[in-house]
């Protein structure tokens, strides 16, 4: 966050989702941003969700927050530690691997686009177990996955009438031209043979 809000000043908005460590130092950088700075802390999402709340209305205003093009720098640590014990911030708390596809793929959904992503954080069991590596790499296949569909949402062309692009180069469209398929029609839920969205 520091390097981001210091050394990129052409960075309009910095969100934070499930923040749970931090130093005062930290603290007081997000309190002077001048709302240049949202932070979403795990505890008080948590205690909203016993409170009735859900992720669904969570996530919407968390993305509510983003400009229309977004960067995802996804720090892994930021989820359950039983999903990535050997990161090297393990805090109790975060998000479920579900969770954090969710609310990227709210982001997606909202019509934003996200325009470059990094994942840190993964780190080898030293015992030469895969659990770590295994996560990251299903977390860097939805960042790809999203990323890729929000290159194609609401772009001219896609999704005509009864559900199908109208790109002519699909093979899935009326109008199918060339063997390419489109994002739209091949990650479509039901489709024989395709598979789902991300």
């Amino acid at each position: 966050m520091n390097n981001v809000v210091r050394r990129c000043p052409g960075v309009a908005r910095l969100v934070q989702v499930g923040i749970r460590d931090f130093c005062a130092e930290e603290r007081d950088l997000v309190r002077n941003s001048q709302g240049r700075i949202a932070s979403y802390y795990d505890a008080d999402l948590a205690a909203e969700r016993f409170a009735g709340a859900t992720w669904v209305a969570q996530s919407k205003r968390i993305v509510a927050d983003l400009p229309r093009e977004v960067y995802v720098s996804f720090d892994i640590d930021g989820l359950d530690p039983a999903l990535c014990p050997h990161t090297g911030s393990p805090v109790p708390g975060g998000q479920l691997f579900h969770e954090a596809s969710y609310l990227l793929g709210e982001v997606v959904r909202s019509g934003r686009r996200i325009v470059g992503f990094d994942l840190v954080e993964v780190a080898p069991d030293p015992a030469g177990g895969e659990w770590d590596a295994n996560v990251g790499a299903r977390l860097l296949y939805k960042l790809i996955g999203w990323t890729l569909r929000s290159q194609t949402a609401g772009a001219p062309g896609r999704r005509g009438r009864g559900g199908f692009c109208t790109s002519a180069r699909c093979p899935r469209c009326p109008r199918a031209a060339s063997p390419r398929i489109c994002w739209d029609c091949c990650t479509r839920p039901g489709r024989r043979g395709m598979r789902s969205a991300p």
